[in-house]
């Protein structure tokens, strides 16, 4: 995210939580059951045979379109303050990654143990982010830098056109 402020941060990812409890009520015919707050998932729902469905989202305000400064990147969070943490810690099925400031905000969705198969298999940039520690310089989170476009052929991407979600540009069904 653009900014250092949990409080901001915290209502931010909770706008990405949002959308994909409206994605997946809306596309996937999943009944809602609560947003989560510990390093488990974020969402729980419940499909229609009482199966439990669960997401890590990751909502990702810095990204924009490439001729609006954007990096082309999806930044996965896996340590912070020297911990496991985000894809390193997650037990949700899918991961979301949501990016509302480009056209047609984007829903980038891939299940979590493809999730880190492709993190296990290919060599990601490492980088860190986020806030700094109290007392130096240092950032305090890492993350994986995934090219959206190389690795697009992994990930079920939608779109919102305001009206609906669009799969790859096409309308779902």
């Amino acid at each position: 995210m653009v900014h250092n402020n949990f409080e901001k941060d915290l209502a931010d990812g909770q706008k990405g939580e949002k959308a994909v409890r409206h994605f997946g009520e809306m596309v996937w015919d999943l009944r809602f059951i609560k947003y989560n707050d510990d390093s488990a998932f974020d969402i729980l729902f419940e499909d229609d045979e009482h199966n439990v469905v669960t997401y890590e989202v990751k909502t990702d305000y810095f990204e924009r379109d490439w001729g609006e400064g954007g990096t082309g990147n999806m930044a996965i969070e896996y340590k912070c303050r020297g911990k496991p943490s985000g894809i390193k810690k997650t037990k949700a099925m899918y991961f979301a990654y949501y990016i509302p400031n480009v056209r047609d905000k984007q829903l980038w969705i891939i299940s979590v143990d493809d999730l880190k198969n492709l993190l296990k298999n290919c060599r990601f940039r490492r980088v860190s982010g986020g806030e700094t520690y109290y007392d130096n310089d240092e950032k305090v989170t890492r993350c994986y830098l995934i090219d959206r476009y190389r690795y697009r052929k992994h990930f079920d991407i939608y779109s919102w056109d305001g009206r609906g979600w669009l799969r790859d540009g096409g309308a779902i069904e």
